[in-house]
C-alpha cells in the first residue's frame, strides 16, 4: 500500500469534502469516523487536525468540527460509508484486516440467504473461514443484529431472520409509518445545496440507465431514505428505521447481480419529485410523496423477493446451515 492509512483517511474526507457529498455544516466526530474507517481515533484526530488547518472544517460551539471555513447552522447526522462510496476507488480505505470489508461479504451472502427461508450462523465457523478473530466476527454480527437480518439464538449460534412476505410487508408498513414523518421534518432542516446535489445525481442516473451499475442505485436509494430520513431531527425513530434497513438491502444485493435491472425507471421519477417538493419548503406535500411512492414500491419488491425465492440460484456458505 503506497500511503498510509491516516493519508488515505485524508484524501476521502478532502475529496468528499470539496464534491460536496459531506455538505457544509455537517458535523464530524472523531468517534464516527473512527468506526466507518475501521481505525483507531488517533489518525482521525491528526486528520481533522489537518484538514482544520487547511481551512476545509473549522471549529464551532459543540463537540467536533463542521464542514467549511466558516461555522454555520450545525448539520448533526450519522456518517456511512455510503457517504463515501459515490468517490469510488479513489475514497477507499485500503487495509487488509479491516472488518467491513468482510461485513460487506457476510452481509451479501445473509441477506440472500434470508430470502430463502431460516438459516442457522455458526460464529466459530464464520471466524475459521475468514481466518479471523472471534472479536471481528462478533463485531459484524452485532451490525447484522442492528439492522434486524440476524437474532442471537445461544452462545455461538445465530439464527438470519427469513425474510418472507409478510415480514416484508411488515416492513414496508413500519416505513410508511415513520419514514414520511421524518421526510416532513428534513425538509425545514435540509440545505437547498445538498438537495439539489441529490436532484442532479437522479437526473444524470435516469439519462444513463439501464446503463448504470446495481451500487449506483443503492446510493441513490441511500440519499432519500437514508440521508435525507437522517436529518428528520428525531433520533430514536431514526434508529427504529434501521431494523427496517433488510428492504433496501434486498435490492442492493439482488439487483444487477442476481438479477437483472428493471425495464422501466426504477424510482428516479419518485425520488425526484419527493426532493422537488423538499427544494419548495413542502414538508407535507413531500412527506405524501414519499407515501405514496412507498405504497406503490411494496407490490414490485414483493415480486423481486417472490422470483428469487422461487427461481434464484444461492451458494449457501458452509457457515450457515
Amino acid at each position: 500500500m503506497s500511503q498510509s492509512l491516516k493519508d488515505q483517511l485524508y484524501e476521502a474526507l478532502k475529496r468528499s469534502i470539496n464534491s460536496g457529498h459531506l455538505e457544509s455544516g455537517l458535523v464530524l466526530l472523531e468517534g464516527n469516523i473512527a468506526e466507518i474507517f475501521g481505525m483507531s481515533r488517533s489518525p482521525v484526530r491528526q486528520t481533522l487536525g489537518r484538514l482544520h488547518d487547511e481551512q476545509l472544517i473549522c471549529r464551532f460551539d459543540g463537540r467536533g468540527y463542521l464542514v467549511g471555513a466558516t461555522a454555520v447552522e450545525p448539520i448533526r447526522r450519522n456518517l456511512t460509508t455510503a457517504d463515501f462510496s459515490a468517490l469510488g476507488e479513489d475514497a477507499k480505505i485500503e487495509r487488509t484486516d479491516s472488518w467491513r470489508a468482510i461485513a460487506d461479504v457476510v452481509e451479501h451472502d445473509v441477506v440472500l440467504s434470508s430470502m430463502k427461508g431460516r438459516f442457522e450462523l455458526n460464529e466459530l465457523q464464520l471466524a475459521r473461514k475468514y481466518s479471523v478473530s472471534r472479536t471481528i466476527t462478533h463485531r459484524i454480527l452485532l451490525y447484522l443484529q442492528s439492522i434486524g437480518v440476524v437474532e442471537k439464538v445461544k452462545y455461538t449460534s445465530w439464527s438470519i431472520v427469513p425474510l418472507d412476505n409478510d415480514r416484508l410487508h411488515n416492513l414496508y408498513e413500519a416505513r410508511r409509518q415513520l419514514e414520511p414523518f421524518m421526510i416532513a421534518r428534513a425538509t425545514q432542516s435540509m440545505p437547498e445545496q445538498q438537495i439539489s446535489h441529490f436532484i442532479e445525481k437522479l437526473e444524470q442516473t435516469a439519462a444513463k440507465y439501464p446503463n448504470v451499475a446495481g451500487a449506483t442505485l443503492d446510493e441513490l436509494e441511500s440519499d432519500l431514505h437514508y440521508r435525507t430520513v437522517s436529518m428528520g431531527g428525531n433520533q430514536e425513530i431514526f434508529d427504529m428505521l434501521r431494523r427496517t434497513h433488510p428492504v433496501l438491502l434486498m435490492s442492493k444485493h439482488l439487483l444487477g447481480s442476481s438479477m437483472a435491472l428493471p425495464d422501466k425507471d426504477p424510482f428516479f421519477h419518485d425520488h425526484l419529485k419527493i426532493f422537488d417538493r423538499m427544494r419548495h419548503k413542502e414538508g407535507e406535500q413531500a412527506s405524501q410523496a414519499l407515501s405514496a411512492h412507498l405504497a406503490g414500491s411494496e407490490a414490485k419488491v414483493q415480486e423481486r423477493l417472490s422470483d428469487f425465492r422461487d427461481h434464484g440460484v444461492l451458494d449457501i456458505p458452509d457457515y450457515l446451515r
